[in-house]
């Protein structure tokens, strides 16, 4: 039996490759599967995604909608699953949004309003020496 990081980098990695190849549902986009995340009897899986808006559509809209795509082809990924893993019983999958490349991208901003406000005041120097008014 694999260790637990072990199956879940390979769930992970059959799971992109089939939503890649084989779905075929409009209103999945353009997804990645970001992790997985076994419980520790591998009875579920908790399956993370990220979704880039197609033409039209907000980011949460984009996400609610790979959200439901990806639910409705759980079984059909499962069967897959089961075809290649060797485990007597494959997880169930559940999907949720990756947050963590938002989270980056408003860490990142937060840093970048920082820098340019320390770039807009005088050096300490000059406030010590008493040449700033």
């Amino acid at each position: 039996m694999l260790r637990p990081e072990r199956l879940e980098d390979q769930i992970q990695f059959l799971l992109s490759t089939l939503v890649l190849r084989e779905l075929r549902d409009p209103e999945l986009g353009f997804v990645t599967i970001t992790a997985v995340r076994l419980t520790q009897d591998r009875g579920q899986a908790r399956v993370y995604f990220t979704a880039l808006p197609t033409e039209g559509k907000s980011d949460e809209a984009q996400v609610a909608l790979s959200r439901k795509a990806l639910g409705r082809a759980a079984g059909f990924l499962r069967t897959h699953l089961a075809k290649v893993l060797d485990m007597k019983r494959v997880p169930e999958l559940k999907f949720f949004p990756d947050a963590s490349l938002t989270e980056g991208n408003r860490m990142e901003e937060i840093l970048a309003d920082l820098e340019k406000e320390r770039a807009a005041r005088p050096p300490d120097s000059m406030l010590e020496s008493g040449d700033v008014k």
